[in-house]
Parts: C-alpha cells; structure tokens; sequence
C-alpha cells in the first residue's frame, strides 16, 4: 500500500495539506471576527470584556492543542510505520480520555470566573459581562477538546479535505447563530454577549458530532477499546509522553497573552480592545503561517517513522521560505491599511489608533514568530517535543515577558516593541537548535539557505523581466 505523502514532491505534499487546512483556520478566524464584529455592535465596554477573556479561555484551548500535537504525531508516526489499529486505538483512547478531562477543567473554571479575572485585571463592573460569555464557554469546552483531536487524526492521515470541510460547516453554523443569538430573531430573545457564547458552543457541538462520523469511516475510530480500561496506559503514556512538553510550549502562548493584557490594562479599557482586535486580525492574516505549523508535525512524523531523513530537511528548508515570503507581505499590507480594517469592527478613535500603532511596530516581527511556529511544528514531528519546548520557554518566558514588564513602565508603545524584540531575537535560538539536530541525525542540509531566497529572487526578477 503507497503513501503519497512518503513519495510525491515535498512541494505538493505542503501544499496539499496546508492549502485545506489553511483555508479551515481561514473560515474559523473570519468568523471569529465577525464574532467581534457584532460584538462590536453592542459596544466597545463588550469588546474590552471578551478582550479580558480571551486569555484564560485561549489558555485552556492552548493545552488541548498542545495535547493534540501529541495525538498527531503518534498516530502519523504508527501510520508511517505501517500500524493502522495502533493508530486507531490511539486516536480512540485520546477522545475519551481528553473529552473527560475538558469536562473536569470546565467546571472548575466555570466555578472560578471572579477570582480569575480580577487577577488579569479586570474590574468589578465588568465581570457580570465577562461571566455571561464565559459560562457557557466553559460548560462547552469538551465538544471543543473532541474536535480538535478528531482533527489531529485526520491530519495525521493526510485527510485534509475533510477535516476542513467540518470546521467550515462549524463556522457557518457559528456565524447564522451568532447574529441570532447575540440579537434575537423570532421566538429566539435577544442574548447579548452570551448569545455570542452560546452559538459558539452550538457550532463546536456539531462539528464534534460530524467528525466521530468521518473518524469511524476512516478507520481511525475503534469503539472496541474504549471500555477496555486496562489497555489504556501504554497508548496514553506514549501520547503523553509527546505531548507533555507540547502543551507546556502551548500554554506559555496565551500565558504571554494574559500577562501582556494585564500590563496593558494600566492604560484603559481602549488598549485592552485594541489589542483582541490586533491579535485576531494578526490570527487571519497569519492564517497560512499557522495551517504550515500544525501540518508540518505529521507530515515530518510520517517521514521520521519512515526514516526518510533527507526530505525532512526539504520540509523545514521550503516550509521556512513561504513563511518569511507571506509574513513579509502581511505586514506591507497592514502598515498601509490596518486603521481601514480595524474600522471595520470599531469607530472608536482611540481604538482604531492602538491598534494601528501595534501592527505598525510588532507586524515587521510576524518573520520571527512564524519561524519559531514553523521549528516547533518540526521538532514535534521529528519526536522532539523537548527541543519545541525549550525554544517556547526562550521566546516567552526568557524574551516576551520580561521585557513587556520593563516596556509597560514606559508606555504602551514600548510593549509592542518588547514583542518585537522577543520575536526577532527567538530566531536565533531555532537556528542554533534546528542545526544541532540535523547533526545528530547526520543530515546535511540540502541547500544553503541564503542560496534558496537568491533562486527564487532571480525567478521573480525574470519573470517580471519577460513581461
């Protein structure tokens, strides 16, 4: 039986699975702007409370993705290796074990709103707002925690196509539902903020239901095993093995996030709505960016289990090239219309002047963190969750958060520099670990780097040469 992942050019195989993938993060992160959009509508007071509340729900989620890399790079590995039913019985095992845990770490969050909040800086008048949305987020988090491990075990197939059309199917149902929820229709009433919450529930409900269905038929679903408890540990403690130092690297993303909103606080309501803005207008635009880091974990998966070590250098070589091109082009783009489109979910001034001013400083850093996105993506594929971890801690805990305190005690502007800094600065310590293990692998890498970026200067330049 082929694999065409092992076979076909590195280029189709990237594209392949980046292209749905990337079109699935795509409809997921426009909806959530027009999620913003109509939250906007209610006022910016709204906004500042999902502002506020995006870091503790993104923590959560964070440590469900970092688990899923783990789910993925396993079963991809045991594919890689020939092994379908090893595959099978992990991906089953993993639903019901996570889908359990979601279950525990919702309810202890949705008993935990108050405190939470008020440590992130959030006032007192606010937290009845950021209550409504949260409750229902919480109470929800399992169908969410599902899907994204479905997801995983479709990736690691390669099975693209159909993981992205269930999260399109989501979005849409998010999108429909949001409008009616959050302003009433009909019999429906009106439910504000909780509206927003409520739809977004709804849609990952479906889309958990959806991908058990799509699980089953392609034999990554095994209902034999779930009973058969004592078969648990040793699938378990391989997925946690891999996954452990994942969701540690995972979960310092939105603690970064929480930390930089709390220092941010300090300057009003305005800089915290500003920044939810930026950072998910950041998410859309660095959507293909993102769909390569999370594609690049099986597929370097398949290939370290197939022992196919060379082409794992073409991966990281042609994975690392689109991304310094597309993040490049992203931020020629928002220096120029970035106040256009935060207008699109705001017209407060203030607002819409914040938000200009971080894509106009931290935007010329998007190379660096996607980069690093990239390199972890890699190293967890590569059964190397520990290299992707010490490159996290660096690029937070060592860069971002440190320097954002001393940033926050001169102005805002000087935390979007901080970010900047951290961003670009990080690149170097991915060099340093990716070349150390290419060494330990003896692989010599394909092409000089700087070589790459000259070819593909000189195709351009002939091609616009000819025209």
């Amino acid at each position: 039986m082929t694999n065409p992942l092992l076979e076909q050019p590195i280029k189709r195989s990237l594209i392949m699975m980046t292209a749905p993938a990337a079109f699935g993060m795509l409809m997921t992160f426009l909806f959530q702007l027009v999620d913003s959009y109509f939250i906007g509508k209610l006022g910016s007071v709204e906004l500042a409370a999902v502002g506020f509340a995006f870091p503790a729900y993104f923590i959560i989620v964070s440590m469900f993705m970092g688990i899923s890399a783990g789910v993925s790079s396993a079963v991809a590995k045991m594919l890689g290796e020939k092994k379908p039913k090893a595959a099978a019985l992990v991906t089953s095992q993993s639903l019901v074990v996570f889908i359990l845990l979601a279950v525990g770490l919702g309810t202890g969050g949705y008993s935990s709103i108050a405190p939470v909040f008020r440590l992130l800086g959030a006032p007192d008048t606010m937290l009845g707002l950021i209550d409504d949305y949260m409750q229902p987020i919480y109470l929800g988090m399992f169908a969410l925690v599902g899907t994204l491990i479905g997801n995983a075990a479709l990736m690691s197939k390669g099975l693209m196509v159909k993981s992205t059309a269930i999260m399109g199917i989501a979005g849409i149902i998010n999108l429909v539902f949001d409008y009616v929820f959050i302003f009433g229709y009909g019999p429906i009433p009106a439910m504000a903020l909780a509206g927003a919450a409520y739809a977004t529930v709804l849609s990952w409900s479906v889309s958990l239901l959806l991908m058990l269905v799509v699980l089953h038929r392609e034999n990554l679903l095994d209902v034999t095993v779930l009973a058969q408890w004592k078969s648990y540990y040793q699938p378990m403690r391989e997925v946690m093995k891999l996954s452990t130092p994942a969701v540690a690297a995972q979960i310092l993303n939105p603690v970064a996030i929480a930390v930089v909103t709390r220092l941010i606080s300090q300057y009003g309501s305005d800089a915290v709505a500003a920044f939810g803005i930026a950072t998910r207008i950041q998410s859309l635009g660095l959507t293909l960016v993102l769909a390569l880091s999370v594609v690049i974990t099986p597929l370097a998966a398949q290939h370290y289990g197939a022992k196919l070590h060379q082409r794992l250098d073409d991966i990281s070589a042609l994975a690392g090239r689109i991304v310094v091109y597309w993040s490049l082009g992203l931020y020629a783009i928002l220096s120029f219309f970035a106040s256009a489109i935060t207008s699109i979910f705001t017209d407060d001034q203030t607002i819409i002047y914040i938000s200009q001013q971080y894509f106009t400083w931290v935007g010329v850093s998007f190379t660096g963190f996607g980069l690093v996105m990239i390199t972890t993506g890699f190293f967890n594929g590569v059964q190397q969750p520990g290299l992707s971890l010490r490159l996290t801690l660096v690029l937070y805990l060592v860069l971002t958060i440190p320097l954002a305190i001393l940033g926050s005690m001169i102005d805002l502007k000087a935390v979007w520099l901080a970010i900047t800094g951290s961003n670009l600065l990080s690149i170097i310590y991915a060099k340093y670990l990716m070349n150390r293990w290419r060494e330990s692998q003896g692989i010599k890498p394909a092409q000089e780097i700087w070589r790459d970026y000259a070819d593909n200067i000189r195709s351009l330049s002939k091609d616009f040469g000819t025209k």
